[in-house]
């Protein structure tokens, strides 16, 4: 698989800005629907990356997974027809990660997840200014390996889901709070004599401010 750079992954996210902002005339929040037109906002995150791995030959193995803070920006346009709420977002995020999450014999070793980025549909209800949905899309995120004989870094994608909630302050600020995992393609990667089985998965929660054209 061929690894993005972070050009290109910044490129992705800002295309869908621009998307947005040549539609949001038509589609311009107001107080009787909120959550209509297009937006961008920030966030903060903190996720659970799981490393999920397994050594051959068979070694007695202990996997653990360590909480980190971090961030990023997210961008969409989403379309309220009374109560159901339709839309497409992306957002491009930076983790924190390099705690060892695997350990065997005398090594310890895991995945340092680089940076996330994120294509998903969001369905959901509104009810007065609160909008609660559940979303499904593509993810792919930036892995390094370290404490092995020779270390690697490969890009691995995979399939996010969850749900959230997000509150209108105004017709144009709103705050979100969501909780997704994604779990991603197995990677293989020699060390020495050993072969090293990641099957990473991520448990996100992230906290959002948004604002809308």
């Amino acid at each position: 698989m061929t690894i993005l750079s972070k050009k290109t992954l910044l490129a992705s996210v800002a295309s869908t800005v621009i998307i947005t902002a040549a539609t949001f005339n038509a589609y311009a929040g107001d107080d009787n629907a909120p959550f209509n037109g297009g937006y961008i906002g920030g966030a903060l995150t903190l996720d659970k990356y799981n490393s999920g791995a397994t050594v051959t030959p068979a070694i007695t193995t202990t996997l653990n997974g360590k909480k980190k803070v971090g961030g990023g920006i997210y961008g969409g346009f989403g379309a309220q027809m009374d109560q159901i709420y339709f839309g497409l977002e992306g957002g491009f995020y930076l983790n924190r990660n390099p705690a060892p999450t695997l350990s065997f014999g005398t090594t310890n070793t895991g995945l340092k997840a680089k940076n996330t980025l994120d294509l998903s549909g969001r369905v959901g209800f509104v009810a007065d200014r609160a909008l609660f949905y559940g979303l499904g899309g593509f993810t792919s995120t930036k892995f390094d390996t370290f404490g092995l004989t020779t270390n690697a870094s490969k890009r691995l994608s995979g399939f996010r889901y969850g749900g959230g909630i997000e509150f209108a302050i105004t017709p144009k600020i709103s705050l979100r709070a969501e909780y997704t995992r994604a779990n991603y393609k197995k990677w293989s990667v020699a060390s020495g004599t050993d072969n090293i089985t990641f099957d990473p998965n991520d448990n996100r929660f992230l906290l959002g401010a948004t604002l809308r054209f």
